[in-house]
């Protein structure tokens, strides 16, 4: 579900003062998240008023409600980790940078106080973003697998007899048990994407896999009805791996050979005044 933000200027006035036009009005800009699919046309009863064309008009009310706390998060979460572009490089070098991104535009809500970040990410099956190991990342097969066998063991898959001293090896394990199913022609395939399509729709979103990237509804697949298979994924990251690998190499070799030219005004580098 989509939500919007409004920024509302307002001027701080009393209704029977007068403002000088010399001075300007302080004005204080607030924002407010708002459902846009929950708002509400009250019309209340007022005189019809006439026009020349026989054009009436009704003034109306609208009462607007704040989107779920719940909801709210995980839409910007889902912001956060989409990248601008297929290949797009990350916003967030670690998952402790993006968690304090999501902390404060969570203090934006006026429900903020009751949501845990941790509680909420777990809720999500997503217990990867607790770990801030670059291999932990949103969009990489160790994150992926991780989810996947946590979410795994919750619903009662695999069984592990001490799992909290053997966490991370545990659900990385139960997780590429689930994942090598997800094969094109498996006939256990659908029942995988069934189980983690949360999961499996957060990371294929976060690696900029087509058809996973818009946001919902329009453009969005959802991986428990779709057809992408394990290898899609690896042969995504691989691609956007070597893409982000020559890109940084061209703007390397750039940055050693270009000659700064003062009178180049399209040039990148330092600001010129003339």
């Amino acid at each position: 579900m989509p939500f919007l933000s409004l920024a509302i200027p307002y001027a701080q006035l009393n209704a029977a003062s007068h403002v000088s036009h010399d001075v300007a009005a302080p004005a204080v800009r607030h924002e407010i998240a708002i459902d846009m699919e929950k708002i509400e046309n009250q019309s209340y009863a007022s005189p019809l008023v006439s026009k020349p064309q026989d054009t009436h008009f009704r003034r109306a009310v609208f009462q607007c409600n704040p989107i779920p706390v719940n909801d709210y998060f995980d839409n910007a979460l889902a912001e956060l980790v989409t990248p601008q572009s297929q290949c797009g490089e990350r916003r967030y070098a670690t998952n402790a940078d993006l968690r304090a991104a999501l902390g404060e535009i969570l203090a934006f809500h006026p429900g903020a106080g009751t949501l845990s970040i941790e509680a909420r990410i777990k809720a999500l099956s997503l217990p990867s973003l607790l770990r801030d190991h670059p291999d932990y990342l949103p969009g990489t097969l160790t994150a992926l697998s991780y989810d996947v066998g946590a979410h795994s063991i919750d619903i009662g898959r695999f069984t592990f007899p001490e799992p909290d001293t053997v966490e991370e090896a545990a659900f990385l394990f139960a997780g590429e048990s689930e994942l090598a199913f997800l094969h094109e022609d498996n006939p256990h395939a659908c029942r995988i994407r069934e189980d983690h399509a949360t999961i499996l729709g957060f990371h294929y979103r976060a690696a900029g896999m087509r058809g996973h990237t818009t946001l919902p509804p329009a453009g969005y697949a959802l991986a428990a009805k779709d057809d992408t298979t394990l290898s899609d994924f690896t042969a995504q990251l691989t691609r956007c791996r070597k893409r982000n690998d020559l890109v940084r190499a061209l703007r390397s070799t750039d940055g050693r050979n270009a000659q700064h030219n003062p009178l180049d005004l399209m040039q990148t580098g330092p600001c010129v005044i003339l």
